[in-house]
């Protein structure tokens, strides 16, 4: 516990992959599941409290989150991870499916204590946990528009400001939706070995 509260680290598990056509957590990245290997980069950046939101994961480990209100996008997973944390403590939000971030890049938004985001990206993301981000995140999730649900608009009334991408990770922001984009994540990590 530090000053200013835990540093917890969330991994969004919980999509539906449509476009990939399978479960994109459990896709094997060199030897284990992708969930896994999110999880692992969380840790190897010095976060020690690693929870995922998803579903189909053991229900016996306390690192697992359920949506409270399914359907939502990442708004789902944040609001279920806020009902597990404290005022103080700080949320670092990653989606399952950018495995090349670099664990540097983590350090830097785990080091800030405002909410903060890359250029250009809407994750990873830092949010503080506050009473103004509880009710940000409820507003959201109890709304019937789905561009409610968008996170820049969280973001934005979280007071988020927005830190420079070292040029050398810029490449390495990606995300896979499709088998395709899967292909050449494997590819781009086998290149950097």
């Amino acid at each position: 516990m530090t000053p200013h509260g835990t540093l917890y680290g969330l991994v969004l598990a919980g999509g539906r992959s449509s476009r990939m056509g399978q479960d994109k957590s459990r896709l094997s990245w060199f030897g284990r599941p992708l969930y896994q290997h999110m999880v692992s980069l969380l840790i190897r950046a010095g976060i020690g409290q690693v929870l995922i939101s998803g579903s189909g994961f053991s229900s016996d480990d306390d690192a697992v989150i359920d949506d409270v209100v399914p359907g939502r996008g990442p708004i789902s997973g944040i609001h279920a991870a806020l009902q597990r944390l404290q005022d103080g403590d700080r949320l670092l939000v990653i989606p399952v499916d950018m495995p090349l971030v670099p664990a540097d890049a983590i350090r830097i938004l785990g080091d800030q204590q405002r909410a903060c985001c890359f250029e250009g990206f809407n994750l990873p993301v830092m949010l503080p946990v506050t009473t103004e981000l509880r009710q940000a995140v409820e507003r959201s999730i109890a709304s019937d528009n789905p561009k409610d649900y968008a996170l820049w608009r969280l973001h934005q009334l979280s007071g988020g400001q927005t830190l420079s991408l070292p040029l050398s990770m810029a490449d390495l922001f990606v995300n896979a939706n499709t088998p395709e984009d899967w292909r050449d994540l494997v590819n781009k990590e086998i290149v950097q070995k």
